[in-house]
C-alpha cells in the first residue's frame, strides 16, 4: 500500500526504477552508474541525484539551470549579507560615508531612510527569488534602485525633475498611425 502512494509522488521517469533494484532515494554507486547511467541522468532532470563516489564522498547530479540559479542566488545572498552587516553597523551614519564598503556603492546618493527602505526590499526580494527559483525580479529591483541613484547623483537632472511644471505648455502626443509607420519605413 505504501509503495502505491510513493509511486504517485514520483515523476514518470522514476517509475521505471533502477536496474539494481535499489530504492529511488538511495545514493547511486559507481558500478550502478556504469550499468544504468541513462536512468540516473533522466532522474537528475526531475530532482537532484546523490552519487556515492568510491572514496566515500557524496556528490550531486542536477540540471545545469538549477545549479546556475543556486550559485547565483548564493552570490547575491552573500553580497546582501555583507551589505546588511555594514548597514547595521552604520545605521546612524550618512550612507555616503559607508556605501562604498558594500556591493552597492551607488547607495551613497540616498538618505538614511531610503537606504533602510532598500534594505527591507532587498531581504523581501531575496526571499521571493528563492521561492520562485528566479533572480529576475531581484536583479530588476537592484537595477531600479541603481538607476534612481544615478538620477539623484546628477544635480542638473534633479533640478529639471523638481522644477515647477507649466501645465499651459503641455500638449498631448498621440502614437503614429499605421499609415505613418508604413510611410516612415518606405
Amino acid at each position: 500500500m505504501a509503495s502505491k502512494s510513493r509511486e504517485k509522488e514520483m515523476p514518470q521517469a522514476m517509475m521505471r526504477g533502477r536496474a539494481s533494484g535499489r530504492s529511488a532515494v538511495a545514493p547511486w554507486g559507481p558500478t550502478e552508474i556504469q550499468r544504468d547511467y541513462r536512468t540516473l541522468l533522466d532522474w537528475a532532470k526531475d530532482k537532484p541525484q546523490e552519487v556515492l563516489d568510491s572514496d566515500g564522498e557524496l556528490l550531486v547530479i542536477q540540471g545545469k539551470g538549477v545549479a546556475d540559479f543556486q550559485r547565483c542566488l548564493r552570490e547575491q545572498m552573500a553580497e546582501a549579507g555583507r551589505f546588511l552587516a555594514v548597514f547595521n553597523e552604520h545605521r546612524d551614519v550618512a550612507p555616503a560615508r559607508w556605501a562604498v564598503q558594500t556591493a552597492y556603492p551607488w547607495l551613497a546618493a540616498f538618505s538614511g531612510e531610503e537606504v533602510a527602505e532598500f534594505a527591507r526590499e532587498l531581504v523581501a526580494y531575496a526571499f521571493d527569488a528563492a521561492q520562485r527559483g528566479t533572480l529576475e525580479q531581484f536583479e530588476g529591483n537592484l537595477r531600479a534602485w541603481e538607476s534612481t541613484a544615478g538620477i539623484y547623483a546628477q544635480p542638473d537632472v534633479m533640478q529639471t525633475l523638481n522644477a515647477p511644471l507649466d501645465a499651459a505648455g503641455l500638449m498631448e502626443i498621440f502614437p503614429p498611425s499605421e499609415g505613418q509607420v508604413q510611410a516612415a519605413k518606405a
